[in-house]
């Protein structure tokens, strides 16, 4: 009988190399608000159009160049960075956005509930030691 080759084992994995492998396998999904955009598109892009429009025509070319870099000096960079990372943000949806709400308004009501509590016993503590009253 021949003797069958030795399997070669791979190296463990890392833990950085699994959290990568996980990034890799999970698409980032983008969720974009139609009402946002529409509200906010004059205001980040009111030459990009216009200048893509002119840019077809070879005549208008220049004219589009012009354009887009009056859109740059009128809209710096930090805008469109930030404009950018917005339409990258997650939203939650309509029921995540209503459980998280009643989750931070119940905890502000416990919370103002025993800092009121608190607050009373202190005081009903120091005007008993200091003021020796009841």
């Amino acid at each position: 009988m021949a003797d069958k080759p030795k399997r070669k084992l791979r190296p463990a994995q890392t833990v950085r190399e699994r959290v990568e492998a996980s990034k890799e396998e999970k698409p980032v999904k983008k969720v974009r608000f139609k009402r946002l955009k529409k509200a906010f598109a004059w205001s980040f892009s009111p030459f990009k159009k216009l200048g893509k429009f002119l840019n077809k025509y070879k005549v208008f070319r220049i004219i589009g160049k012009v354009l887009k870099f009056i859109g740059r000096i009128l809209w710096p960079e930090y805008l469109r960075s930030s404009w950018r990372e917005i339409k990258l943000v997650t939203w939650p949806n309509w029921n995540e956005s209503r459980r998280l709400t009643v989750a931070v308004l119940g905890f502000a009501v416990v919370f103002g509930a025993l800092v009121a509590s608190l607050d009373y016993g202190l005081s009903h503590l120091f005007r008993l030691i200091i003021l020796g009253k009841k």
